[in-house]
């Protein structure tokens, strides 16, 4: 069972659901790239990749952003007699922001589902399920006095549509129930320095329960209602010139899960687990 509980875990525990940031969309013509490693690990599961993203302010108040997309280095248990594996690409998020009035940000992201989808083995998990979603939402920016400071919120649902499921025995197709996450973050660019460290919290909660069907007119809940996630990241930025940002921060996870132990399931928040990551940002 608890061989279970790590697969299901292993692949939210990396993956994002989020917007770019917080903050209100940047001037027209403006654009940036960013590329990243990695690494989370929970007891004796762990895994890696590098990942990728872009956006660009297509016109004023419209932003374009492409990200999640990479590849990962491998997502497994390490346990005796098991099999290294879970690599492969990742899936890709199209998304876009609007600043429909001053503070205020919709936002409307796309999951799809082009990554690996194979197992290598029962103590891996490919970097994607098969599920296409959507995450859509509104953000609110507080502007303050201090120069330097910036603070942001975000608030979204998110959906996922009915997939074909080929991992989970006796399962023909899965859909899962819809979250609903509220976030923050606060950074603090130090004066005539350029470091900008960073604190950020996301909560994910599941309002209506996940669901699996059989293949023949029947449906199962997986009893996952009102299950939650509470993540936390601490980091910083330094702007080496204009153009050339490099980043870093530490993310902390952890999850309450309320379905049945006994049913596989593979819509875990994200699980629990301790992460590292380090990026660098082109700007142009």
């Amino acid at each position: 069972m608890f061989k279970k509980i790590i697969l299901a875990l292993a692949l939210l525990a990396g993956a994002s659901f989020a917007t770019w940031d917080y903050y209100p969309i940047p001037d027209s013509s403006y654009g940036s790239f960013e590329a990243g490693l990695y690494y989370d690990k929970d007891h004796r599961w762990s895994q890696a990749g590098v990942k990728v993203g872009a956006r660009f302010t297509m016109v004023k108040h419209l932003e374009i952003s492409f990200t999640g997309w990479g590849y990962q280095f491998w997502n497994e248990e390490d346990c005796a007699n098991c099999i290294n594996g879970g690599d492969g690409l990742r899936d890709l998020t199209i998304g876009g922001r609007y600043e429909v009035a001053p503070m205020v940000t919709a936002f409307l992201d796309f999951n799809l589902p082009v990554g690996r989808d194979e197992h290598d083995g029962y103590n891996t998990h490919p970097p994607s399920n098969g599920e296409f979603s959507m995450y859509l939402g509104a953000q609110f920016s507080v502007p303050t006095k201090l120069k330097g400071f910036k603070f942001g919120t975000e608030g979204g649902i998110l959906w996922g549509f009915e997939y074909d499921e080929r991992h989970y025995a006796g399962h023909y197709s899965d859909e899962r129930g819809l979250d609903i996450h509220l976030g923050a973050e606060a950074a603090y660019t130090i004066p005539d320095v350029g470091l900008t460290p960073y604190l950020g919290f996301l909560l994910k909660f599941r309002l209506t329960e996940s669901e699996w069907y059989d293949g023949h007119d029947n449906e199962y809940g997986y009893g996952d209602r009102k299950s939650r996630q509470f993540n936390l990241w601490l980091g910083a930025s330094y702007a080496i010139n204009k153009m050339i940002e490099v980043k870093a921060h530490f993310i902390f996870r952890h999850e309450k899960y309320r379905g049945i132990e006994d049913v596989e399931s593979p819509f875990h928040l994200g699980g629990n687990a301790n992460g590292l990551y380090m990026g660098v940002v082109f700007n142009f």
